[in-house]
């Protein structure tokens, strides 16, 4: 984006200058300066600031300790490994005091095995210092561990935001669905003899869809009948029979593919329409569904999330 306006509370940013914003930041690459030791880079913003060296120095080794690298004072950059150069990345960012704290895919170079190490690290320094923390990151699985709010953009325009559950479960459209795992897409349309109420969200409503009438859960007011959808199922909402919960949907599917994940299987099927479906189960419970079988998917109407418009691309997968 290059226009628009940033407000940090009541405070419009563009029009400061970089170092007066209050803003620490993290880069992905932590971005040390080489030339400094590790100690000198921590104390490099204070020194911009203008502060005393006895004050630079105090600061400086408060932080050194705070993060555990104190030890590495002297080292260069070069030597740290991506942890610890991450740590002193953190030192540096929050070494002024800022109102806002900038990550910006901050474990991309840690090692897999330090990345839950490192991140608690960066809660625990959030929560000690009350920092108001940005996370950015493109991986959807950290994003949803993560945040205690999540919002999610596409060029440049907020679609969604909201605790991660809320957009996991209940998304907007089908940009956000997608984005955030695996679904089932259904085209339909509102039936006009369903139980639903015009300008109320959250009501259950009737769909006509190529597996049949589905009762499905909308996020949205201002439906009408024949009114144009699409319904989003998550795979692990579905439920493979014979026993079907009361008050479920349910239709038949034929299996195709079983692929074992371990802990899980992921079931790929065939449903009513040609429709393709996928259903995630505990392997547990799944010993006995073999490919070519028939079965009975049943889902509650409080997991079928109804979305505006349609999709793209046909089918589920």
């Amino acid at each position: 984006m290059d226009d628009g306006e940033i407000y940090f509370g009541e405070r419009m940013v563009q029009s400061v200058p970089p170092g007066e914003r209050g803003v620490g930041m993290v880069f992905q690459n932590h971005a040390l300066w080489p030339a400094l030791s590790v100690r000198d880079n921590v104390g490099y913003p204070l020194k911009l600031r203008g502060s005393s060296s006895l004050e630079r120095r105090r600061r400086v080794e408060e932080l050194l300790t705070t993060l555990r690298i104190d030890s590495l004072a002297d080292s260069r950059p070069e030597t740290l490994t991506p942890a610890q150069s991450l740590r002193v990345a953190l030192a540096r960012a929050i070494a002024p005091e800022p109102e806002v704290l900038i990550l910006d895919e901050p474990l991309a170079g840690v090692e897999p095995r330090r990345r839950e190490e490192a991140w608690d690290e960066i809660r625990r320094l959030r929560a000690e210092l009350g920092l108001t923390t940005l996370y950015l990151t493109s991986n959807v699985g950290e994003a949803l561990a993560r945040a205690e709010r999540l919002a999610v953009m596409d060029l440049g325009r907020i679609l969604q935001a909201g605790e991660p559950q809320e957009l996991y479960n209940h998304p907007l459209d089908v940009f956000v669905a997608r984005l955030l795992g695996p679904t089932n897409l259904l085209q339909g349309q509102v039936d006009g003899n369903g139980d639903y109420t015009v300008g109320e969200p959250r009501k259950e409503v009737v769909v006509r869809t190529p597996v049949g009438r589905l009762v499905a859960r909308a996020t949205f007011p201002g439906l009408s009948a024949a009114t144009p959808v699409t319904i989003s199922i998550r795979p692990e909402s579905l439920t493979l029979g014979p026993g079907v919960p009361v008050d479920s949907n349910r239709f038949p599917a034929t299996i195709e593919r079983i692929i074992f994940h371990g802990g899980s299987r992921e079931v790929m099927l065939r449903g009513p329409g040609d429709w393709p479906v996928t259903a995630v189960v505990f392997q547990s419970r799944s010993a006995q569904l073999r490919e070519g079988q028939t079965v009975t998917l049943s889902v509650a109407p409080e997991h079928v999330t109804l979305l505006m418009g349609k999709f793209a691309v046909a089918g589920g997968h």
